[in-house]
């Protein structure tokens, strides 16, 4: 029997809270002053409530802070984190001492503070899912990276864009993951969780970093600690000039995969960098020289020969000049870049500027298949513009994923380009060199259907697929006016496109209808894993399935059905986490949150609502696409009406005869 929990801590709640806690301190301090004040009493409070985590001797214990709140206060948490890293070296080593409550807040103030955290329970049994607390204190940060402003982007990086960044590079099981410039840890964080999503029995990574701002790579060791792995190897330094990670002999350590979010435009000193090896392409010049290119280097150097890297940089790397041209021209030739990710302006905290991400191969290069050629993906237009900052919605990232694993040319969106011709560019990498993403123009004004009439056979037969994926023949839409061009049928343009939705049901029906088949067959499959924990290994499957169902009907592409799915799994993605844990009546008890417990639930009657709203969930999003395509055709039909329905002709024609019923009526009036 499933042990139902009453309103269990869910990533949503604990998020509330703690931006509550946070609001005690707005106004007095800046972001990453009560993101660390924050972040030391979340540590105290979790590890206090769920035993296990680290050794807490009494003087850090919540409970001894909670009895002590008439003293003063500053000094009971300083001690209290004292104490906690002196009982955990090889963990906290360095973490919290830069944390000084006496200093930063008022008695009031942590007296607040302590009432607030005393209401929430950290306890694993008292949280909807035992990552709750990691993935909460995540989304805080974001809030943080937001308030801070241009500072937010220096440890903070979308997280959109690292789950992008991580499904290209793919860590494995057992595998090594390096973040050179680790901000807030969210990279080593999200390929741990990539891997417990996608492997069954959880992750293990040797997850590596190194981060030079002291406060924020104590926010990066605590993030890693509040997600559950506290043997990460995170330290402090600058890893451009003196990277820390290195072997007994003295040479640096190479890893399996890179993911990084430098500083865009750090300036660097030449004669301070250590390893200068790693520069095997060369230097920056100038004074004050910018870092970007020398920040990619470093993570060749680090590549194992069969590593993969992704790491984001500024536009400007793409095609700026002089010794950079050069460092791209040995990079290109070298086979070390794959692809180049262009996700347009406004997505990063802090800066507007146009970014990319550049997938990097060890010196191995990329697979057969893949040599002698780069992917170039222009991704401005999948970005959802907000009201402060841009974003990749699932289905946006989806996309991106989708067409590099396929290695695909897609109009206006991606392209494979062959080194011949980015050599022949000069080794220029600017994305819209290759890849344009403008909207398609309209074709050019036809001149004899203007001034005559008729619709050119060339436009039709040009849309004719999407028309006749559904279900709807030309013939249908049009009658023949010669061998070259056709008309609009006797009642006109727009009661012509009017139709398009009756005739286009039939088609749409058999879509729906297929997508109920595959659900059908889709069900079982989920009842069959549902509270098992093994759930989430069904998305690949289920994706590709759905593919196969509803792609040979042409309506959707898989890029579309892809999107759809993304979002779609995204959304219920804590629903699917509960089905994988809890099974049926978990979900039940997830939505209603109401005192039944499992078994008075009928378990039949659980599993059909689950899946009914899982399964209308799906449709309707599909739904929505299919609407959005048939819709466009109706607007593609009435622009042909806009564009040839009245011919220059016609004009005469009407105007001649409104002149000759102007002229008799002027007679009439005894004018003329």
């Amino acid at each position: 029997m499933i042990e139902t929990r009453m309103n269990p801590w869910t990533v949503d709640r604990l998020a509330q809270e703690l931006l509550g806690a946070a609001a005690i301190l707005r106004g007095r301090m800046d972001a990453s002053q009560y993101r660390d004040v924050i972040s030391g009493l979340l540590v105290l409070k979790r590890v206090s409530d769920q035993p296990g985590i680290l050794r807490v001797p009494d003087s850090a214990h919540w409970s001894h802070i909670a009895e002590n709140e008439g003293k003063a206060l500053g000094h009971v948490l300083n001690e209290a984190l004292w104490e906690l890293e002196r009982s955990n070296p090889g963990v906290l080593n360095g973490a919290l001492e830069a944390l000084d409550f006496d200093r930063r807040t008022s008695r009031a103030e942590l007296k607040a503070l302590i009432h607030h955290f005393n209401r929430v329970s950290l306890n694993n049994d008292d949280l909807e899912f035992t990552d709750v607390v990691g993935r909460a204190y995540d989304r805080v940060l974001d809030e943080f990276a937001d308030s801070a402003g241009k500072r937010g982007g220096d440890f903070f990086t979308p997280r959109s864009v690292v789950r992008l960044m991580v499904r290209l590079v793919q860590p494995e099981e057992g595998q090594s993951v390096y973040d050179p410039f680790a901000g807030s840890g969210g990279m080593l964080v999200q390929a741990k969780e990539y891997l417990d999503e996608y492997h069954e029995g959880g992750a293990r990574l040797d997850l590596v970093g190194q981060e030079k701002n002291a406060g924020t790579w104590s926010t990066a060791r605590l993030n890693l600690l509040l997600h559950g792995t506290p043997n990460s190897s995170v330290l402090c330094g600058d890893s451009l000039t003196d990277p820390l990670h290195t072997l007994a002999d003295g040479q640096l350590r190479r890893f399996d995969r890179v993911l990084t979010n430098p500083p865009f435009s750090m300036n660097y000193e030449e004669q301070e960098v250590r390893y200068p090896e790693r520069m095997a392409y060369g230097w920056t010049p100038g004074h004050g020289k910018k870092a970007d290119l020398m920040n990619v280097q470093h993570v060749l150097a680090v590549l194992r020969p069969d590593g993969i890297g992704a790491v984001v940089t500024p536009h400007g790397v793409l095609f700026r000049g002089g010794t950079e041209k050069e460092i791209r021209k040995g990079i290109v030739e070298d086979q070390r870049l794959e692809a180049v990710i262009g996700i347009g302006p406004n997505v990063f905290h802090g800066t507007s500027i146009p970014a990319c991400i550049l997938v990097l191969r060890g010196t191995n290069g990329p697979p057969e298949g893949r040599r002698d050629q780069v992917l170039f993906i222009n991704a401005e237009r999948e970005v959802v513009t907000g009201r402060s900052q841009n974003r990749l919605e699932p289905e946006n990232v989806e996309k991106i994923v989708s067409v590099f694993r396929d290695w695909a040319d897609v109009p206006g969106f991606s392209r494979v380009v062959p080194l011949d011709e980015i050599a022949d560019n000069d080794f220029n990498l600017n994305i819209r060199r290759y890849v344009d993403a403008s909207p398609p123009s309209d074709p050019p004004l036809d001149v004899r259907a203007a001034l005559y009439g008729g619709v050119p056979r060339s436009e039709v037969a040009a849309e004719a697929a999407r028309f006749q994926a559904f279900g709807i023949d030309p013939r249908d839409l049009f009658r023949a006016n010669g061998p070259d061009y056709l008309e609009f049928l006797p009642d006109g343009c727009e009661a012509t496109a009017a139709r398009i939705p009756i005739l286009a049901a039939p088609r749409e029906q058999e879509f729906m209808d297929r997508f109920s088949a595959w659900w059908e067959g889709t069900a079982p499959h989920i009842s069959e894993l549902a509270g098992t924990k093994r759930l989430l290994i069904l998305r690949a499957p289920l994706l590709a399935s759905l593919r196969e169902q509803l792609l040979p009907m042409g309506i959707l592409d898989r890029y579309q059905l892809t999107g759809a799915f993304a979002a779609w799994w995204s959304y219920r993605h804590e629903d699917l986490r509960s089905l994988a844990d809890r099974g049926f009546a978990g979900v039940i008890d997830r939505w209603t949150r109401a005192d039944v417990r499992p078994r008075d639930l009928p378990n039949v009657a659980a599993r059909k609502q689950v899946l009914d709203v899982l399964g209308t969930d799906v449709l309707s999003r599909l739904d929505g696409l299919v609407t959005t395509q048939r819709q466009g055709l109706v607007d593609l039909y009435r622009s042909w009406g806009d564009r040839y329905e009245t011919s220059l002709v016609d004009l005469e024609r009407e105007s001649e005869a409104a002149a000759t019923r102007l002229d008799a009526r002027l007679r009439q009036l005894g004018y003329t």
